[in-house]
């Protein structure tokens, strides 16, 4: 029995080592990240099209996840298959008539995600119909994508989030959350260590001049907690050493 409970622990710790290990997060600019772990496929979210003119694509991807049908978050949508190198599977969370693909879903055997509905409108009549909010799982690390969010999360969507501890969270005001309202969001989910902001202006590339700039955003984060300026773009995850308290940290995007 002892050898049964020893071998069984074992195993356990197997288990563990294997699951939780280092994710590196890359920054393409405006909503794009990709995700890549030891061993597992690279996820890249929400590409843009040419129209968005970032540097950083193409770029190589096993699997593409993409909130919905706008040309700066689904390149494929609008006729443009060149934005991702390889041979990616597509996700795309709205149905041909704009509806969410809510639920739980299997891409791969190495890759699951949840996807849950969410407004694009804003309260500033910006945005237009629905997006999907992806949360998934790598390595030990809940992430949250929540694409062009133009609201609060309501009851539902936050006990759904309430585990993430990495969120990539849009702050420019035109089309989505502003800085103030991206605050408030932050604060809805409890678990949440890091935060990396998406879809706000930069002059020379972003093609919507309505938009608020980065700055707007990290002037109220930072009077309640640190923003840090990571020189580089991209940056390694660890499960277990995660802050131990909220930061915002900006990252660089790929030239």
């Amino acid at each position: 029995m002892r050898t049964a409970l020893l071998v069984a622990f074992v195993l356990l710790l197997t288990a563990v080592a294997a699951f939780c290990g280092e994710v590196t997060v890359t920054y393409y600019g405006h909503s794009c990240f990709t995700l890549a772990s030891e061993g597992g496929p690279t996820i890249m979210i929400d590409p843009y099209g040419s129209y968005v003119p970032y540097p950083g694509l193409p770029a190589e991807a096993d699997i593409v996840l993409m909130t919905h049908k706008h040309v700066d978050h689904c390149p494929p949508c609008h006729g443009e298959m060149d934005r991702v190198l390889g041979d990616p599977l597509y996700v795309l969370a709205l149905k041909a008539d704009g509806s969410v693909m809510a639920g739980n879903w299997k891409i791969t055997d190495a890759f699951s995600t949840r996807i849950l509905a969410a407004s694009h409108e804003n309260a500033r009549g910006g945005g237009a119909g629905l997006v999907g909010i992806f949360r998934f799982e790598i390595d030990g690390i809940v992430f949250a994508h929540l694409g062009d969010l133009g609201t609060l999360l309501d009851a539902a969507q936050m006990a759904a989030l309430r585990d993430v501890e990495v969120v990539f969270l849009p702050v420019g005001k035109q089309f989505t959350l502003d800085a103030a309202e991206a605050m408030t969001v932050i604060a809805q989910l409890p678990a949440v260590k890091v935060v990396f902001p998406i879809h706000y202006y930069v002059q020379g590339i972003t093609p919507w001049s309505g938009m608020a700039p980065l700055s707007d955003f990290t002037a109220l984060a930072g009077l309640m907690y640190p923003v840090t300026r990571i020189d580089d773009d991209s940056v390694t995850l660890d499960a277990d050493d995660l802050p131990a308290s909220l930061e915002v940290w900006l990252l660089n995007y790929v030239e």
